[in-house]
């Protein structure tokens, strides 16, 4: 009976852990990454699904798909806002421009680390855990979460100074690259005002609950 009930005691165990385990792996995977990168990988990789091994895969592809999309998005934005200061377009020049230009300066470098750091993490041994451990890493990770409110008020500058420019007619800034990174930063808008709406009205059905 006591071997038995051991076995069954230690089955319940490995469960629970490894419940805790992969949220908490999804976590780590999503903490030192830019939020285009952490929606991305919900959508992709969805952490509450497989192993272990499973979700960490999953979570690093994710991480590079959503960090080369990413970074071709931002180079490209990169080189409209370059061609706009070439041309001397008159109507697009305002802090905005500025704000957005700066805002990639710093967004692209951070992207192409990230995109090592997933890539060497999916070819080798190592898990984010380890890198946990690493002053240089603590502290990349610190800035991107810092950079990710910088991000925030960058999609929303990104939607207001393009709108603008729509509508004063600005035909100077007319370009493909110009509509791709509004829409990119609509998409991201939505999807972060959506998980908003979610939570708070999660928030309020619990809360009523709670109350009964």
């Amino acid at each position: 009976m006591s071997k038995r009930t051991s076995k069954r005691t230690s089955k319940r165990t490995s469960k629970r852990t490894s419940k805790r385990t992969s949220k908490n792996i999804a976590k780590d995977y999503e903490e030192f990454m830019p939020a285009s990168n952490k929606i991305t990988s919900k959508i992709i990789a969805p952490s509450d699904k497989g192993n272990i091994g499973n979700i960490k895969n999953r979570l690093i592809i994710a991480m590079i798909v959503g960090g080369i999309f990413g970074l071709i998005i931002n180079i490209s934005a990169l080189k409209w806002l370059h061609k706009l200061e070439e041309m001397n377009c008159a109507c697009s020049e305002h802090w905005m421009r500025s704000y957005i230009k700066y805002y990639i300066y710093v967004i692209i470098p951070i992207f192409s680390i990230g995109l090592l750091i997933n890539a060497y993490l999916y070819i080798s041994d190592y898990s984010i855990i380890d890198l946990n451990n690493n002053d240089v890493f603590i502290f990349y990770k610190s800035f991107t979460n810092i950079l990710s409110l910088f991000g925030l008020a960058n999609i929303i500058i990104v939607i207001i100074f393009i709108n603008r420019l729509k509508e004063i007619n600005c035909e100077c800034s007319e370009d493909i690259k110009r509509e791709i990174y509004w829409i990119y930063n609509i998409i991201l808008a939505s999807i972060i005002g959506g998980a908003l709406l979610f939570a708070l009205i999660g928030a309020l059905v619990f809360y009523i609950s709670f109350k009964r």
